[in-house]
């Protein structure tokens, strides 16, 4: 009879080709894993591209109210002669820093992921306000070549309506959703 000892000796080691068939099937599992986590991660950055968005509208209808109590003409990028440029100085540093403001409106360590539309607080609520690069024409279409390629994009309409979308043929652009104006990268 052979001892404990004797067997555990024999059944303690990996061969070579046992160790190369763990490692191959948890390559095979990881190859599975990484588009998701990469889908994850991209609908994430538009999530928060989203959210960085509908700030800046906050701060723009604050601003809006503030100035037509005072008698002025409103703050979004086309009330009274704005243009995009003034549509930033009547928002900073009034209502918020310059590095709070370019923080809020970098998509992917780019400003010019980013664009505003010359819209006036009059126009059709369903105009775009603000939106990732890429989003051109009348009917508002995204032709995949914004920040997130294919992957999708975000915007914030005129009366509020925050929207993140996947892939380049959204309802969302197509639901009522206009596009008056001429965008301007920041």
């Amino acid at each position: 009879m052979k001892t404990l000892k004797t067997l555990r000796g024999k059944f303690a080691a990996f061969t070579l080709i046992e160790l190369l068939v763990v490692i191959s099937i948890i390559a095979v599992l990881a190859s599975l894993a990484l588009p998701a986590i990469t889908g994850a991660l991209a609908k994430g950055q538009i999530a928060q591209t989203t959210s960085n968005y509908r700030q800046v509208y906050i701060l723009t209808q604050s601003a809006s109210l503030d100035n037509q109590q005072a008698g002025g003409s409103g703050c979004f990028p086309a009330d009274g002669g704005n243009s995009g440029t003034n549509f930033v100085t009547n928002l900073v540093p009034a209502y918020i820093s310059s590095t709070a403001f370019n923080n809020l409106v970098t998509v992917k360590g780019q400003l010019s992921n980013s664009q505003v539309m010359s819209v006036a607080s009059t126009n059709d609520q369903g105009s775009i306000f603000i939106s990732v690069a890429g989003i051109t024409g009348t009917a508002a279409t995204y032709n995949g070549s914004g920040p997130y390629g294919a992957k999708g994009g975000s915007f914030v309409t005129l009366g509020g309506s925050a929207v993140s979308f996947v892939g380049t043929n959204s309802p969302a652009l197509t639901n009522g959703v206009t596009n008056p104006g001429t965008a301007t990268a920041f």
